[in-house]
C-alpha cells in the first residue's frame, strides 16, 4: 500500500479499536463465552473438515483472544485493516490507478456495523479475507489458460473452505475479465456459465460424496457466519456486494476531498452503529464479565455511575452487593425490579443460564449452577462448546468431590490458551489435599452447598433458600438472599418470621433495609415507635418520621419523596410494583 492510503488505514484501525475497546468491549467478551478453541490435531481435523472449515477454524482461533476484551478489540481492528488493505490492492490492480480510495473503506465499515449484532461471528470477516487473498492471487496470473483453470477450481475450493462467501471471488474475477476484454464475449459467458454451474452443483456433489451428515441448507451456506445456524444472515450479502463492487469504483478525489469522504463514510458508519448497537445488552455483558472475574467493587462503581435496569444486570449488582456484605444496607439504593432481579428464572437458551449460573454458584446452589452451565453449553446454536461452561463444570464437580469428572473437564481446558493456567492449578489441587483446602472459595461453597437431595423449584425460591440456610446457619448470603426475597415480594410477615434465623451471623448492626422494614411493620399496629423491640438506629427513626409526614399529607408524595427517600425500602414498598 502506498502512503496515500496509509492514513485512512490508520484512522480505521484506531477508530475500530477505540469503539470496541472502550464503548462495546463486552460484546467481544460475549463472543468468547460461547466458543472453545483447542490446540489439538483432532480439533483441527474436525473443524477443517467441516463445510467452511478454514474460515471457521481461523475465526475460532481469533475469537479466543476476546477473553481479554482489549486484545479482542485489537484483533478485530487489525482484521478490518487487512480487508481495507486488500481492497485497495485489488482496486489498484484492476483500475491501474493510484490515489486515496475512500470507498475501499466500505467493506470494513460494514463489518463494524454487522459485529454490533453479537450473533455475527468473526467467520464472516475471516472468510472475506481468505476470498480476497484468492482474488489477489488470481490477478497475478497472466496466462489466460491458467486463469481459466484457476477460476472454477478455486471457486470450488473456496466454497469448501469459506462457504458461500466464495461468490465474491467469482464476481470480482469475472468483472476483471469483462473489463480487460482479454476474452471474447462468448468466452466470458462460457466461463461464467461453467463457474456458476460448478459453484451451484458443489453442495449437491458434496452432500452425496463427502458431507452426507449435513443438510443441503447447511452446505449451500457453508461456514457459520451467524450463531443461529438455522437463520441465514441476509445483511451479510451487503458486505459481499460492497467487497465485490468497491474495487471497480474509480473514485479517486484529491487529498482534502478524499479525507472528507473518509470522514463522511465514518459518520455514516457511526450513525448505523448507533442504530444497530444494543447498549442495553452491552450493560448486561459488562456486569456479567465483571462478575465472572469476581470484580465486585467494579460492578458497584458502574452501578453508582448509572443504575442498571434490566433484570440480569440488577441480579448481578445484587450479587456484587452480597459478596461485598452490602446487600441489606444498599440494595434499594439502586433500581429493583422484583425477584427476577435477585435470582433469575431458568430460560431454555444459552445466555440467561450462563449469567444466572453465577448467582446460584456463589449463593451455594452448586448443583443448580452446574445444571445451568451444562444446559447453556448444550443450547449454543452453532453447536460449539464453551470454555467458560467447562470451567464452571470443573469447579462444581471439585466442590462436590467428583474429582474424576472434574479431571475430564480440566484435561480439555489444558488444551486451550487462556484456561490452561487455571486448569493446571486446579489439577494440582486435586492431587494435593492441602492445596485444595487452601482454596477459600471452593471450601466455602463446599460448606455452604446443599447436601440433601431435593427438587429445585423455580416457583418456591424462598423455600429453597430456607433449605440452603438450614444446611449452614452461618451462610450469610443465603440468609440475606432469603430476607431480600421477602422484601422484594413485599412478604413482610415471612420477613419478620425469618429475622431470628440471622442470630448466628453476629451482625454488628441490623442491616439498614431490615430496620426500615421492621419500623414499617411496627408502625402498622402501633401509634408510637418508642417501644419498638428491634435495634433501630436514630437515623432510621428520624428518616421514617420525615417520610411518614410527607407520605400521609401530600397527594403527590411519590415525586416529593423521590429526592431524599428513593433509596429506602419504604419507597420501593409504596411506589414500585
Amino acid at each position: 500500500m502506498n502512503g496515500n492510503n496509509l492514513l485512512p488505514t490508520l484512522l480505521l484501525t484506531a477508530g475500530v479499536f477505540i469503539f470496541y475497546g472502550l464503548f462495546y468491549r463486552y460484546h467481544l467478551g460475549y463472543q468468547e463465552n460461547f466458543g472453545l478453541f483447542l490446540f489439538t490435531s483432532e480439533y483441527a481435523v474436525e473443524t477443517l473438515s467441516s463445510p467452511g472449515g478454514l474460515a471457521e477454524y481461523c475465526s475460532r482461533f481469533l475469537t479466543q483472544f476476546c477473553f481479554v476484551p482489549l486484545v479482542g478489540a485489537a484483533v478485530v481492528a487489525l482484521l478490518l485493516a487487512v480487508i481495507h488493505i486488500q481492497t485497495v490492492a485489488i482496486s489498484r490492480k484492476i483500475t491501474l490507478r493510484r490515489g486515496i480510495m475512500p470507498l475501499a473503506l466500505a467493506p470494513s465499515l460494514c463489518c463494524v456495523a454487522l459485529l454490533c449484532d453479537e450473533q455475527y461471528l468473526l467467520t464472516g470477516i475471516t472468510s472475506l479475507i481468505i476470498v480476497l487473498a484468492a482474488v489477489q492471487l488470481y490477478l497475478k496470473i497472466r496466462a489466460k489458460s491458467l486463469r481459466i483453470i484457476y477460476l472454477p477450481l478455486m471457486a470450488v475450493a473456496l466454497y469448501a473452505l469459506t462457504g458461500v462467501a466464495a461468490v465474491v471471488m467469482l464476481i470480482i474475477c469475472i468483472g476483471v475479465e469483462m473489463r480487460r476484454q482479454a476474452f471474447r464475449v462468448r468466452e466470458i459467458w462460457l466461463l461464467v456459465g461453467i463457474s456458476v454451474l460448478i459453484f451451484s452443483a458443489f453442495p449437491f456433489v458434496a452432500k452425496h460424496f463427502f458431507w452426507q451428515q449435513y443438510s443441503l441448507a447447511k452446505l449451500f451456506a457453508g461456514a457459520n457466519y451467524y450463531r443461529f445456524t438455522a437463520v441465514f444472515p441476509y445483511p451479510i450479502i451487503l458486505l459481499w456486494l460492497l467487497a465485490a463492487a468497491s474495487p471497480f469504483i474509480e473514485f479517486r478525489p484529491k487529498r482534502t476531498l478524499a479525507l472528507v469522504s473518509c470522514l463522511v463514510l465514518a459518520g455514516i458508519t457511526a450513525f448505523g452503529v448507533v442504530g444497530f448497537a444494543d447498549f442495553k445488552k452491552e450493560e448486561v455483558m459488562r456486569y456479567d464479565c465483571l462478575a465472572r472475574h469476581r470484580q465486585w467493587d467494579a460492578i458497584i462503581r458502574a452501578a453508582d455511575r448509572h443504575s442498571p435496569s434490566s433484570p440480569l444486570s440488577v441480579a448481578l449488582l445484587n450479587l456484587a452487593l452480597a459478596k461485598s456484605n452490602r446487600l441489606g444496607d444498599s440494595m434499594f439504593r439502586y433500581y429493583q425490579n422484583g425477584v427476577e432481579g435477585l435470582m433469575p428464572t431458568f430460560v431454555r437458551d444459552f445466555t440467561v443460564p450462563m449469567v444466572a449460573g453465577e448467582i446460584y454458584y456463589h449463593t451455594g446452589f452448586v448443583n443448580t449452577a452446574q445444571r445451568y452451565a451444562f444446559e447453556a453449553m448444550e443450547a449454543i446454536p452453532d453447536f460449539q462448546k464453551s470454555g467458560r461452561a467447562l470451567q464452571r463444570l470443573a469447579e462444581t464437580n471439585i466442590i462436590n468431590g467428583e474429582y474424576a469428572v472434574a479431571q475430564k473437564y480440566l484435561r480439555i481446558l489444558r488444551q486451550t490458551l487462556f484456561y490452561r493456567s487455571w486448569a493446571e492449578d486446579a489439577m494440582a489441587c486435586l492431587l494435593d489435599e492441602k492445596l485444595l483446602a487452601s482454596h477459600q472459595e471452593w471450601m466455602d461453597l463446599r460448606r455452604m452447598r446443599t447436601r440433601t437431595d431435593f427438587l429445585f423449584s423455580e416457583g418456591e425460591k424462598s423455600q429453597m433458600l430456607g433449605l440452603l440456610l438450614q444446611q449452614d446457619m452461618h451462610n450469610r448470603m443465603a440468609y440475606e438472599y432469603l430476607m431480600a426475597y421477602c422484601l422484594l415480594t413485599k412478604d413482610l410477615n415471612h420477613f419478620r418470621a425469618y429475622l431470628s434465623l440471622g442470630n448466628e451471623l453476629n451482625y454488628m448492626a441490623l442491616p439498614v433495609h431490615f430496620q426500615e422494614a421492621l419500623v414499617y411493620l411496627w408502625g402498622l399496629s402501633n401509634t408510637s415507635l418508642a417501644n419498638i423491640p428491634y435495634p433501630i438506629s436514630p437515623d432510621v427513626m428520624s428518616r421514617v418520621n420525615s417520610y411518614a409526614a410527607i407520605y400521609t399529607s401530600n397527594p403527590d408524595a411519590e415525586k416529593l419523596l423521590a429526592r431524599d427517600f428513593s433509596g429506602s425500602y419504604w419507597y420501593y414498598l409504596h411506589f414500585r410494583k
